[in-house]
């Protein structure tokens, strides 16, 4: 199984647009947005962890304008010893909007340094893996 079966819509907002589309710096806090979701669901005691990112990808494939409709879907890549590989792919309707790829360190917030993976979190997530990762 992976993320894919986990869809996160979203809304282009006019203040999101310039110059008649869609910002690509926007781009990413679309990625964000999807990304937070699903581990909301997915993961265990999900607020205990700061998650912040590592590295950010993001390919462009279609402009996006105020008021289309985004539907966002995850796929986990990896999981590591103290971080997470996940990518988002953004849809309107059957068209690939862009693609974003991130990479989050898990960091224990008492002692605000990377911290493994919790084990409750790499049961959760590992069931999204695709198999030939």
């Amino acid at each position: 199984m992976t993320g894919a079966d986990f869809k996160h819509e979203l809304v282009a907002g006019s203040r999101d647009a310039g110059n008649g589309h869609v910002d690509n710096t926007v781009f990413p806090a679309y990625v964000a947005s999807v990304r937070e979701a699903f581990l909301r669901e997915t993961v265990p005691r999900f607020e205990e962890y700061g998650r912040p990112v590592a590295r950010l990808e993001v390919d462009y494939h279609a402009e996006l304008f105020a008021g289309d409709r985004i539907v966002g879907e995850i796929e986990v890549l990896e999981v590591g010893t103290t971080s997470l590989t996940t990518e988002v792919t953004l849809w309107r309707g059957d068209e690939k909007a862009a693609t974003g790829k991130t990479v989050q360190v898990i960091v224990d917030p008492e002692a605000d340094e990377p911290t493994p993976v919790p084990e409750d979190w790499r049961a959760a997530l590992t069931k999204r893996v695709p198999p030939s990762a």
